[in-house]
């Protein structure tokens, strides 16, 4: 499982707080365990233990805001609510997540000095992912529903915790208003596994076709997996299956990577969250089988060609906007650890999934009707900031190089995006030129053993009820 641990480089905070600066961060992805800072952190998203007194940074904070507040919740997530429409408790703990985190952020607020603060609001995601066919009338899923209003009801929980969060800061400081992606519709699945097998390009082991050919019951998978069979990950919880033995294939469970068999494969997709294609790459992959060069080129190219006519059968119609090669996307010394290419599908609401017993290559989504866009939302205030002023060409890596700047800062040079000081006054970027530092060579983290079996699987599993793992 991800965590903090894996970042190899310096966090905004600890950049600020390496410069004297005050910091406070609140329910920011991928930040447990939580940094040492000249501040707090309490950490969000990826985190399904307890919030114990090792939580958050420093010590105790939680203990502290136990007693001012009443109690603190990162996440919450549960697999009725991904697979049937029956979510009266997800909507009941999100309700109180909403207040809890408004009353932290205010407490925080006004407790500790601070020159930077950073308050994640997360919600919104979750609703728009389980609610927006109730909410979209195109949906290819839409029903008239009591839950058609959810969504602007969690936006407007959101509006009035910014409002109060204003009301306490003075004109003088910069405020800024950014989500890391946009939303809308998910329509369909693509089974990409099963079409690179169609191409040839990937093959499985016949020990396992019994597991992923045919449905046996979910009682079957539990014993098979307790006998120790590794292709199959998780079975559904025995309190669960009276509400979800109808709802869940349990064949979603499977792993997928171990029902490959990776002498004869040539390409697969991992999670659905990277919506990319691996080359089963020498030297890269445990079982690597294409040779760098000439022959990755021509295998990566063969199926950029292939999926570029790719239709969807039920409309005719081809489905697939734009193919990248990651060195498109990314650049720097870990690329080589990214997929190989990346599927963008009509305009987001297509996905790659990875799962191979579908007999259909195409489906109607079923555990969300909300995915996440490419453009989000940017605002910014504060006496130095222009008024009225449009900003364009922007992107999630402009926001920490622009926070440096902001607070007077230097850049350092091996970061990614660019700062937005066109959006700041004439004045200010008269008095304020954008400084750079030379890049320095960071000390290499490592995630490994950071948690323990158990734990893992307790996460995996929050990850699974959120949707975000399969």
């Amino acid at each position: 499982v991800l965590n903090s641990k894996y970042i190899k480089s310096r966090t905004i905070w600890k950049l600020l707080s390496e410069h004297g600066k005050k910091v406070g961060a609140i329910n920011v992805p991928m930040t447990h365990p939580a940094e040492e800072v000249n501040g707090f952190i309490i950490p969000g998203m990826q985190y399904g233990l307890d919030t114990g007194n090792d939580f958050a940074y420093p010590p105790g904070l939680m203990q502290e805001l136990e007693k001012a507040i009443g109690g603190y919740k990162v996440l919450y997530g549960d697999m009725i609510s991904l697979y049937t429409d029956r979510y009266k408790d997800l909507l009941k703990e999100w309700r109180e997540i909403v207040k809890m985190r408004e009353k932290a952020v205010l407490y925080l607020m006004e407790k500790y000095e601070w020159d930077f603060f950073m308050a994640v609001f997360y919600s919104v995601d979750v609703m728009q992912h389980h609610f927006w066919k109730y909410y979209d009338k195109s949906h290819p899923k839409h029903k008239r529903s009591e839950y058609s209003e959810i969504i602007p009801e969690f936006y407007r929980y959101i509006d009035s915790s910014a409002g109060k969060i204003l009301d306490r800061l003075d004109e003088d400081t910069i405020v800024m208003v950014v989500s890391d992606h946009g939303a809308g519709p998910e329509h369909k699945a693509f089974y990409i596994n099963k079409w690179l097998a169609g191409q040839g390009l990937l093959s499985f082991k016949k020990k396992y076709t019994y597991l992923w050919k045919m449905r046996l019951p979910h009682m079957m998978y539990k014993v098979l997996r307790r006998s120790g069979v590794k292709a199959i990950e998780w079975t559904v919880p025995i309190p669960y299956l009276p509400f979800l033995w109808r709802h869940i294939d349990p064949r979603e469970g499977l792993r997928v990577h171990e029902l490959i068999d990776w002498s004869k494969t040539s390409a697969y997709a991992g999670n659905h969250t990277e919506q990319g294609i691996y080359i089963n790459l020498k030297d890269r992959e445990q079982g690597g089988i294409v040779a760098q060069g000439e022959e990755y080129e021509k295998t990566r190219d063969l199926i950029i060609e292939k999926l570029g006519d790719l239709n969807d059968p039920a409309t005719g119609v081809k489905i697939v906007d734009r193919i990248y090669k990651k060195e498109e996307v990314y650049h720097g010394p870990y690329t080589h650890l990214a997929p190989d290419i990346f599927v963008d599908m009509k305009e987001g609401s297509y996905l790659i999934q990875k799962e191979v017993y579908h007999k259909e290559l195409f489906r109607l989504a079923d555990k969300s009707s909300g995915t996440h866009k490419m453009d989000g939302i940017f605002i910014m205030k504060g006496a130095d900031v222009k008024q009225g002023v449009k900003a364009e060409n922007l992107s999630i890596m402009d926001i920490a190089p622009t926070i440096l700047y902001a607070m007077g800062l230097p850049v350092p040079g091996d970061m990614d995006g660019k700062v937005l000081n066109n959006l700041f006054r004439d004045s200010f970027q008269e008095a304020h030129p954008v400084k750079y530092l030379d890049a320095e060579s960071e000390g290499i983290t490592d995630g490994q053993g950071v948690y323990s079996p158990d734990e893992s699987g307790k996460m995996k599993k929050m990850l699974r009820d959120l949707g975000y793992m399969g």
